[in-house]
């Protein structure tokens, strides 16, 4: 797998590009699994039986995921076979594969579709900032994110190298993590801005720590996320991460918000938001959607 050299303004760029080597081995089942074994703690645990033979498993688990978004400045009616567009594919896993038990972030889910139409109808909230993605899985929408503000810049005849929009995608998943760097060098490039992955772990001082390692204390313009709240116990470590990360003054976490059933509802994510010291937009009744945070002393 090749290593998606990070070239995010000052930051350290030899640390970045070897940054992966120092990932800690993680996938989100432990959330889940142990989630769902709390209750109970006199569970009898299973012996290993050894390999058994699925007849009904899928012989391929893989799937190939196409998308096709319109150049900023045209109308979506482009999208029909005309070159001024977007064009993404991603490698990942069908959504009834086995590797999803382990990895969620391993398929695509509704809400990166709501959050890349959004994208692409309010593409200036790109062109020229600092934006890192949540929970990036395949990296549908950060993708999308860089290919939309580099065609912003390439656009803008004044553009220039402090116009450049920045994109760091992370997740805490590994096996994720590996598949979403052969899917960013397989869509991007850098000529019009710098796109990268690394892992980062929810949470005050992980966030803390990852700031200074790949940033520099430097803040981000804009949050990314898509269908990363599934569990309770991650509600308090997100906003810990987004008080982080996110800049004070004009800085938006944009989160994409679809109904699952789940054992976490969006009213939990946005009465921990306002606890957090954040003022939300989003759907009058809590429905699926967008919903965008600003700080309260931004407002």
């Amino acid at each position: 797998i090749a290593v998606i050299t990070i070239n995010m303004s000052n930051s350290d760029p030899t640390a970045a590009a070897e940054g992966h080597t120092e990932e800690v081995k993680w996938t989100d089942d432990k959330i889940r699994w142990d989630e769902d074994s709390a209750g109970d703690k006199n569970a009898e645990v299973e012996e290993d039986e050894g390999p058994t033979f699925d007849p009904f498993k899928d012989p391929d688990p893989h799937e190939i995921f196409s998308f096709r978004y319109p150049h900023p400045g045209t109308t979506k009616s482009v999208v029909d076979g005309s070159t001024q567009s977007i064009e993404i594919e991603l490698h990942g896993y069908k959504y009834e594969s086995d590797q999803i038990w382990q990895s969620t972030g391993l398929t695509l889910w509704k809400a990166s579709r709501l959050l890349c139409s959004y994208l692409v109808d309010h593409h200036e909230i790109l062109e020229g900032k600092r934006i890192l993605e949540l929970g990036a899985g395949l990296g549908l929408c950060g993708i999308l994110a860089h290919q939309l503000g580099s065609l912003c810049n390439s656009n803008n005849a004044s553009s220039d190298i402090n116009t450049k929009v920045e994109v760091l995608m992370t997740d805490g998943d590994t096996d994720v993590l590996a598949q979403l760097r052969e899917n960013i060098e397989r869509n991007t490039d850098n000529k019009f801005g710098s796109i990268a992955c690394c892992q980062l772990l929810w949470g005050s001082e992980t966030s803390k720590n990852f700031l200074e390692r790949y940033g520099c204390g430097k803040t981000f313009d804009v949050l990314l996320a898509a269908d990363i709240v599934y569990s309770p116990i991650i509600i308090q470590p997100l906003w810990e991460t987004v008080q982080t990360l996110l800049n004070r003054t004009t800085g938006i976490f944009v989160l994409a918000y679809t109904q699952r059933d789940l054992k976490v509802s969006i009213g939990d994510v946005l009465s921990a938001a306002q606890e957090a010291g954040f003022l939300f937009e989003g759907p009058e009744d809590n429905s699926e959607g967008i919903y965008i945070f600003r700080w309260k002393d931004s407002a």
